[in-house]
């Protein structure tokens, strides 16, 4: 996984990530609750949403471009919580390297 992106700010956020069960492990993630939440170099936490696919085998984590628009320049960073069975744990940290649009 790629653990810093370039976003430009007011673009859609849209990360789709697919679960791929281990052994031992749960089948899928619908009885998991996931959420993730994107802290821009403000400090300001955006939490987003999460859809999770039919099949409990992927999700995607979502913020409109309305809220985007207001992230700080800079680098943000985000990770996923999945709590399954009360037991936490948590993704890789990754950041969005946050730029300003070019076009108005």
């Amino acid at each position: 996984m790629s653990t810093t992106v370039t976003f430009k700010r007011g673009t859609t956020y849209s990360a789709t990530v697919t679960y791929t069960p281990a052994a031992g492990g749960p089948a899928n993630l619908l009885t998991t609750t996931v959420t993730s939440d994107i802290i821009d170099s403000g400090g300001m936490v955006y939490p987003c949403t999460i859809t999770m696919a039919g099949n409990g085998l992927s999700f995607v984590a979502s913020l409109p471009a309305s809220s985007t628009a207001d992230f700080s320049l800079g680098s943000a960073r985000s990770d996923i919580k999945f709590v399954y069975s009360g037991t936490t744990f948590f993704s890789e940290t990754f950041r969005l390297t946050v730029i300003d649009q070019v076009t108005t």
